[in-house]
């Protein structure tokens, strides 16, 4: 029903529809019900395109860091690869090129929000010294086993943890910085495979084409999936920064 009134609503249908009303009013009346049949036409026709209801693509963030922006594009090339090898398909390849071509762009995005957040990660631990937390817990038990006092004694090893939390929170991130590279090697490396199965696909018969294609989206979905989950957890662990 949404895509209905999508397409109720674009120019074409409109244009149709004046024409209908107009006609039916300056020319004959047997215009204006063989017009709305025709707008109606139309309307169903245009709705039956997918990307009509298609949510907006998110903007995609500005990959500033070196490493991160160097994988990204590498990630592109591999997925340009692909739609250039699609490109010039006829007939059901087509079809089935073309779903796999929106996997590969899905992907694409995916590897911009999950890079955005290593980026976000290493500004982080830019501005967040390791070895100086190190330092002060150092100084910080020399203090607790000269203190005496019960009071001070405790506010001291309190503190204590509290640098020993954000230590372990700054390994941490350094670890999924790292599977944040290695994830988006993955994308780039499942990409490269993608493009040696498409031009596998443009030369199958109809049957291998059949099973091969469908081995292929469902490699795509399984790594979108394990890449959204992998965001999720991200997420997570960046409460705070």
């Amino acid at each position: 029903m949404k895509a209905l009134r999508i397409a109720a609503r674009q120019p074409l249908a409109v244009l149709v529809l004046v024409a209908a009303i107009f006609g039916g009013l300056t020319l004959t009346i047997w215009w204006l019900p063989l017009g709305l049949v025709i707008y109606g036409v139309v309307v169903w026709l245009v709705a039956q395109d997918p990307w009509l209801t298609a949510p907006p693509a998110r903007p995609r963030p500005r990959i500033t860091s070196p490493l991160l922006r160097a994988a990204i594009n590498e990630i592109e090339r591999s997925q340009r690869e692909v739609e250039r090898a699609v490109a010039g398909t006829k007939g059901a390849l087509a079809g089935i090129l073309t779903n796999i071509v929106t996997q590969t762009r899905d992907l694409v995005e995916e590897a911009y929000f999950l890079a955005d957040k290593g980026q976000i990660i290493e500004h982080y631990l830019a501005s967040n010294d390791y070895q100086r937390l190190t330092q002060q817990i150092t100084q910080l038990d020399w203090q607790i086993s000269a203190t005496i006092d019960p009071f001070t004694r405790q506010q001291l090893e309190e503190r204590r943890k509290a640098l020993l939390d954000q230590q372990k929170h700054l390994q941490d991130l350094r670890l999924y910085i790292d599977r944040i590279q290695a994830q988006l090697a993955n994308i780039d490396a499942s990409l490269d495979t993608i493009l040696a199965e498409v031009i596998r696909l443009r030369t199958a018969d109809a049957v291998a084409m059949t099973s091969a294609s469908s081995n292929v989206q469902q490699r795509l979905a399984d790594l979108r999936s394990d890449m959204e989950v992998f965001r999720k957890v991200l997420d997570t662990a960046m409460t705070g920064i």
